[in-house]
C-alpha cells in the first residue's frame, strides 16, 4: 500500500510525533461541522431537499454557536439557491462560511476531510481514496472532485500537515470510539472497495493510517442500504418497491459509538421480520452484528455496553419522470444496464420507492443530538410510535444532551441522511 514515509518525515521535521495522534470519537467536543449544499432542489415533487438542508443547518446554527459552520456550494450557479433557503429559514449569513470548491456529491461525510488530533493542538488530515461508491474508478473526475474536496476542507480549516492512503473508504463506514478503535464492514471496506485486498491488508492500512489498535469488523449493513441497482428491495401487493438511493453499505446506518465502549445497534424484531423479506434479511444482518459485538471490547479489554435501537417504520414515495431521483435513477453509473443484478428489468417511467430511513443515522454536535424522524400529519400513528422509542433510546444513551428531532425524509429519499450530509471536526485540545 502507500508508502507513508515522505510524510512521516515532514511530520517528524515540523517536530510532530505521529504516534501522538487519533481520530476522536464523535461523541468528544466538535469544532466545526461541514455541509455540502445540494444543486437538485428536490428529490421528488414535494420534498425539498434545499429547505430540508436548510432546516439542519439553523438546528446546528442556533444549537451549538461555538461550532463553525461550513456550507459548501460546489459552483456559482448554486450558491443563490443556498443563500435564499438558509434565509427563508431564518439563518444569519454571517454566521455561515460558505465555501466554492468543486464537489462531486454533496455527502460530505464520506469524502470529506479525516482529521487527526492530537493533545497539543496539532490536526493531520488522514487522506482515503475515492471512487464514487464503487461505482466509478479513484482517478475518474467525479471520485477526483470528491478526493481534492477533503484536502481543500482541512486547509480552511488550518490542517495542512496529512497522511495519505491509496486505500479506497468512506466516512459513513467508519465508528471511531476516539480511543483506537474502529468499527467497519468488510463486506464495502474490503470486498467492494478494495477487492484486491485481503482482510488483513486493508485492516493493517487502517491500522497505520488512523493509529488503531483494532478493528472490529461486521460483516455486511442492512439490506435497504445496497447499491439500488442491487434489485427490488420488496414487493408490496405484486408491485417492485426500490431503493430511492443508498449509502451503499454503511455503519452510521445502523450501528453507532455513543462513547468509548457504548454502542447503539438497530434491531428487527421478529414479527417485523415477518412483514417483509427486506427486514427479514437485515434482522439476520443485525443478529450477526450483535453476535460479534457482544464478545468484543474496547482498547482496555472492557465488554462493549449495546443499546438497541428500533429501525422506523417503512415509508413508500412514488417517483416519475421529472423527479430528480427519477430521471437519473439509472443513469448513475460508468456503464450502463438492461437488467438489476437481481436479474429484473432496469425500471423505468413510474418507481415506488423506499427512502434510506435510519434512526441510527444521527448527528452527534457537543451538546445535542440531532435526530431522525417521520411523522407527518396524515401518517400512520405507528410511525409515531417508533419516532417516540428512537427518541427514548436516544435519551437513555446521551443523557446530559438535548435531543433535536428533524423529519428528515428528503435527505433519506437523497440516499443518506442527518449524519451522511455533515462531516464533523473535532477539536484538537479535547484533553
Amino acid at each position: 500500500m502507500s508508502d507513508d514515509r515522505k510524510d512521516d518525515n515532514m511530520l517528524e521535521y515540523k517536530n510532530l510525533d505521529i504516534k501522538n495522534f487519533r481520530y476522536p470519537g464523535e461523541f468528544e467536543r466538535q469544532q466545526a461541522v461541514i455541509i455540502g449544499w445540494p444543486d437538485m432542489a428536490e428529490t421528488i415533487e414535494g420534498y425539498s431537499l434545499h429547505e430540508n438542508f436548510a432546516q439542519l443547518i439553523k438546528i446546528i446554527v442556533e444549537e451549538t454557536p461555538e461550532v463553525k459552520v461550513y456550507v459548501n456550494s460546489p459552483n456559482g450557479r448554486t450558491l443563490p439557491s443556498c443563500e435564499k433557503a438558509l434565509k427563508a429559514e431564518g439563518i444569519d449569513l454571517d454566521k455561515v462560511i460558505f465555501t466554492t470548491y468543486p464537489d462531486g456529491s454533496n455527502w460530505t461525510r464520506d469524502y470529506g476531510p479525516d482529521i487527526m488530533v492530537d493533545d497539543n493542538g496539532n490536526m493531520i488530515l488522514a487522506h482515503t481514496r475515492f471512487n464514487m461508491y464503487g461505482q466509478s474508478k479513484p482517478e475518474g473526475d467525479l471520485s477526483t472532485k470528491c478526493y481534492n474536496f477533503g484536502a481543500h476542507l482541512a486547509l480552511e480549516l488550518g490542517c495542512s500537515d496529512h497522511r495519505n492512503s491509496n486505500v479506497i473508504s468512506e466516512g459513513g463506514d467508519k465508528e471511531f470510539n476516539g480511543s483506537g478503535v474502529l468499527i467497519a464492514l468488510r463486506d464495502t471496506e474490503v470486498n467492494k472497495r478494495n477487492p484486491n485486498m485481503s482482510t488483513e491488508e486493508v485492516e493493517n492500512e487502517l491500522k497505520r493510517l488512523f493509529n488503531l489498535k483494532k478493528v472490529i469488523w461486521l460483516e455486511k449493513g442492512v439490506f435497504e442500504d445496497e447499491l439500488t441497482t442491487s434489485g427490488v428491495l420488496d414487493y408490496i401487493d405484486g408491485v417492485p418497491v426500490y431503493r430511492s438511493s443508498s449509502a451503499n453499505g454503511h455503519t452510521d446506518e445502523f450501528c453507532r459509538f455513543v462513547d468509548k465502549n457504548t454502542v447503539i445497534l438497530a434491531e428487527v424484531t421478529e414479527e417485523e421480520a415477518k412483514s417483509l423479506n427486506s427486514l427479514k434479511i437485515t434482522k439476520e444482518r443485525l443478529d450477526a452484528a450483535y453476535e460479534v459485538l457482544k464478545n468484543e471490547t474496547d482498547d482496555e479489554g472492557n465488554p462493549l455496553n449495546i443499546i438497541r435501537m428500533p429501525v422506523p417504520e417503512a415509508i413508500y414515495v412514488k417517483s416519475k419522470p421529472g423527479d430528480w431521483i427519477n430521471d437519473t435513477w439509472a443513469q448513475r453509473y460508468d456503464e450502463a444496464k438492461d437488467v438489476l443484478d437481481d436479474g429484473t428489468p432496469m425500471p423505468y417511467g413510474e418507481m415506488v420507492m423506499q427512502p434510506a430511513l435510519s434512526y441510527c443515522n444521527f448527528l452527534i454536535l457537543n451538546d445535542i443530538v440531532i435526530a431522525q424522524q417521520y411523522y407527518e400529519e396524515g401518517r400512520p400513528e405507528i410511525i409515531k410510535e417508533k419516532d417516540n422509542q428512537a427518541i427514548e433510546v436516544l435519551k437513555k444513551a446521551f443523557p446530559n444532551r438535548k435531543i433535536v428531532p428533524l423529519i428528515s425524509t428528503a435527505l433519506n429519499i437523497r440516499g443518506g441522511g442527518v449524519h451522511c450530509a455533515t462531516k464533523n471536526v473535532a477539536k484538537a485540545d479535547n484533553n
